[in-house]
């Protein structure tokens, strides 16, 4: 049997990949922050910098975050932005927004990020009514990425910005063969001995089998619509970070 078919047996089980998605975060919900700092040796700090600069919100600005989770990207993009941004912070899990919660609190950023459980193939929004739209790890989690990217489009305004954040497929045989065994067999074993949330981290890798490589992203957020798409891979490619703007 293989990792697809297993994945999707899951998703059955449980009424659909979203459903699968929602519930395995919201178990992991606690450990969330500190998993991504061991499992990316502290790099997911600086990819999410590098994803709010690209965003670049002017002052007075309003940003969506899709997949927010506990709102780390939404705070990088307050930091990287303009004064009197705002962002609205999505997520699907309301166990991760709870966590979002606590931490924009103890910030005093309760007033320039407003969290909303909501769903990124389907955004609760009018047309045209942020100034740019971001996501962090997030994308793979979708059941149709096409229609996320679509959504995305049909939220932002003229002349607004997307900015995807990702786990890529690194090139290269040496370092992708390095990538393998650390992010499909180390992260799985991490997760158990942190959380014991064995299951959880062994999807989070296998989410990644069949997700496209950064060109075959750059084709699917194009045929949505975006334009003037560009990626950049970040740390030898264990990353990607797509942009596109709405013309």
């Amino acid at each position: 049997m293989t990792t697809k078919i297993s994945l999707e047996e899951k998703f059955r089980e449980t009424g659909g990949k979203r459903s699968y998605v929602q519930r395995l975060f919201g178990r992991i919900a606690r450990i969330y922050d500190l998993m991504n700092f061991l499992m990316s040796l502290g790099l997911d700090r600086y990819w999410r910098a590098r994803a709010a600069r690209y965003l670049a919100l002017a002052t007075e600005e309003t940003a969506l975050d899709l997949g927010t989770g506990t709102a780390d990207l939404a705070i990088a993009v307050l930091r990287h932005s303009g004064s009197g941004t705002r962002v609205i912070g999505m997520d699907i899990t309301p166990e991760m927004l709870e966590q979002a919660r606590t931490k924009i609190a103890h910030l005093g950023l309760q007033d320039r990020i407003e969290l909303r459980i909501g769903d990124a193939e389907h955004i609760d929004l009018p047309d045209n009514s942020v100034d740019g739209c971001s996501s962090a790890f997030t994308v793979r989690n979708l059941t149709d990425i096409k229609q996320g990217f679509r959504e995305m489009l049909r939220v932002v305004r003229p002349g607004g910005r997307v900015v995807c954040l990702e786990i890529s497929h690194p090139p290269g045989k040496i370092f992708g063969a390095l990538f393998y065994i650390y992010f499909y067999k180390l992260a799985p074993l991490f997760g158990t001995i942190v959380g014991k949330a064995f299951e959880e981290y062994n999807y989070l890798p296998n989410s990644l089998t069949t997700f496209p490589d950064a060109p075959r992203l750059k084709g699917i957020m194009e045929d949505a619509g975006w334009n003037d798409v560009r990626f950049y891979r970040l740390s030898r490619g264990i990353v990607a970070l797509h942009v596109g703007t709405k013309h």
